[in-house]
């Protein structure tokens, strides 16, 4: 390939921001791994990683899929707060790779050395971090830094589960990725308060309530605990009791705050109603850990699954399908078919958690919740791989 054809390749729509890429690849990720996982419960795929299957599950669906989003989303927000260039090009084309190396490195099978495993798997948000990094310091946005906190987070909390896993302590391992779901929650917290009221505002022509300062800092300061129980894995040394308190204390405050978000107010704008209803599902996965800490009879896997598929898995798609649209120069308007794939997560959500542990239906539960999901997501890939590949509307 001349230097000439590189050129033209890296100069492609698809590389000019990360979200395009990196959306597309965590969504077409999802289905296939979420497929492999079920394929893997219903004994019809042997797996053969050294891995527990419900590790590789946890850690590519947080890792891979809510990762690749993640850091998708951060690196083109970080050009609106900064109005300096964002990864693009060539640089946006070097982050894909890193991100596919980690993901087959990861993949059940391929037997790479455990070093390179996670040297591979960790270069995605160490590039990805030091990017972001030097964009947020050279703007000296002190507001901003949260972003680079929790980036480095995750990467500590991915070589350490890397590093358990090695060790074969499975216990640890699972724990880590207990952290990662809190740190991508507290993620979730932080910037759905900033958006949704925003947004919702900004579309009903609505003016959104004041906001209560005490409130948002005493519910983002109450998950801030529960990131900092989980991620120092304390769990095992706090009464359960008090964990319980812990919990529904964050939860009760959550849902104060989505509740002067008017959501009543937005059943007219499918891109609002799925970001408020994927946002209680926060409240709710909080709720349900509590009852788990409290001695209920619910699962911790089934509480958080409450907050990954309900409310990870419904956020993204509604905010990858705003930003696909919004940062493409289209008009923030969702159609008929992204319509029923919100309404596809969400219940995907609602069956995972609710039927898998109140009605012991596991198998079926777990199928419907599936193919629900990736239903929801194939649909977004349909109508926005189109877009996402090309030109932004209006430009010379």
């Amino acid at each position: 390939m001349s230097i000439k054809s590189c050129r033209a390749f890296f100069s492609l729509p698809v590389f000019d921001l990360a979200f395009r890429p990196l959306f597309l690849l965590a969504s077409l990720f999802g289905i296939i791994a979420l497929l492999y996982w079920g394929g893997i419960w219903n004994g019809w795929v042997n797996s053969s990683h050294a891995l527990p299957a419900a590790l590789w599950h946890g850690h590519e669906m947080m890792f891979g899929f809510v990762g690749a989003v993640l850091v998708g989303f951060l690196l083109t927000a970080v050009q609106t707060w900064t109005g300096l260039r964002s990864i693009h090009g060539l640089q946006c084309a070097l982050l894909v790779g890193c991100w596919l190396v980690g993901r087959i490195a990861m993949w059940p099978g391929v037997g790479l050395p455990s070093w390179l495993v996670i040297l591979l798997d960790s270069s995605f948000f160490i590039y990805a971090g030091l990017f972001l990094a030097k964009l947020i310091y050279q703007k000296k946005q002190a507001r901003n830094y949260y972003a680079v906190v929790v980036l480095l987070l995750l990467i500590f909390t991915n070589i350490y589960f890397h590093l358990s896993s090695l060790a074969q302590q499975f216990e640890t391992a699972s724990n880590s990725l207990y952290s990662a779901v809190f740190l991508i929650t507290l993620m979730m917290a932080v910037i759905g308060g900033r958006i949704i009221p925003m947004f919702t505002a900004n579309a009903t022509q609505i003016q959104a309530r004041p906001r209560l300062l005490w409130l948002d800092r005493a519910a983002l300061f109450s998950v801030w605990l529960i990131v900092a129980v989980f991620f120092l894995q304390l769990q095992n040394w706090i009464p359960a009791g008090v964990l319980a308190v812990m919990l529904v204390i964050a939860a009760c405050l959550t849902a104060i705050r989505c509740a002067c978000w008017r959501f009543f107010t937005t059943l007219s704008h499918p891109l609002l109603w799925s970001l408020h209803l994927s946002y209680w599902c926060i409240p709710l996965g909080l709720c349900l850990l509590s009852y788990h800490y409290a001695g209920g009879d619910v699962s911790m896997n089934d509480a958080l699954h409450a907050l990954t598929v309900g409310g990870m898995g419904g956020l993204i798609l509604s905010m990858i399908s705003r930003v696909s649209l919004g940062h493409t120069g289209r008009p923030i308007i969702a159609s008929s078919k992204i319509k029923v794939a919100f309404i596809c997560v969400l219940i995907a959500g609602f069956v995972r958690t609710l039927m898998f542990s109140v009605f012991s239906a596991s198998l079926l539960s777990l199928w419907l919740s599936t193919l629900l999901w990736v239903l929801a997501y194939s649909i977004f890939l349909y109508q926005y791989t189109p877009i996402l590949f090309a030109e932004r509307v209006g430009r010379d």
